[in-house]
This record gives C-alpha cells, sequence and structure tokens, in this order.
C-alpha cells in the first residue's frame, strides 16, 4: 500500500492530539535525529546511553503512536545529546468568551 501524503491537521486529528502538541514533538524530535547524525551514533548507542531500548528510539524517531511519547522522554534524550533548553510562553490570541 503506498504512503499518502497527510497534512499535520489531518494527522493531529486522526491521532487525536493537539494540533500544537504535535508541532513541538515534531521539532524535538528532528532536533534528536539530526543530533544522533552529528554524534555518529546509532540507535541501539543512543538507546544505551538513554536507557530506553533500540526499538524505543526507533518508535520516536519514526513518530510511532508521537500521541503517547511525552515530553519528558524527549527532554531527557535532548539532554543527553547535549542540548540545554528553556520554556517560553507568547500570546497567540486573545480567549473568546460566549455571552451566558
Amino acid at each position: 500500500m503506498p504512503w499518502e501524503k497527510v497534512d499535520i491537521d489531518q494527522w493531529a486529528d486522526e491521532l487525536g492530539v493537539n494540533i500544537n502538541e504535535l508541532r513541538q514533538k515534531e521539532q524535538l524530535i528532528e532536533k534528536i535525529v539530526k543530533s544522533r547524525k552529528r554524534f555518529d551514533l546509532t540507535q541501539g548507542q543512543l538507546a544505551e546511553i538513554v536507557g530506553v531500548s533500540q526499538p524505543r528510539i526507533a518508535q520516536i524517531e519514526n513518530r510511532t503512536k508521537i500521541g503517547k511519547i511525552s515530553f519528558d522522554v524527549l527532554f531527557n534524550i535532548l539532554g543527553v545529546l547535549g542540548h540545554d533548553f528553556k520554556i517560553t510562553t507568547r500570546k497567540v490570541r486573545d480567549l473568546e468568551y460566549a455571552d451566558a
């Protein structure tokens, strides 16, 4: 069966996850993959360093069940790979309240 091109909104809806959460996880996973390759590590080597199985690293990198991958896990892997991070917030829109 050939792969279909699915846009991120449709993907988030099918997974039952928030679109913003999905976008953030995508960015973090991309950093993990690039860093692992930059350090010339195999998935198995990274798994051993992190303390998880190689199949778990493969699931993360392949975005398998991305809705169930926690930010804690992603931040832990990034930390092992030498990344420092900070969380910032910014207002993107005002909430709209319905008149009661």
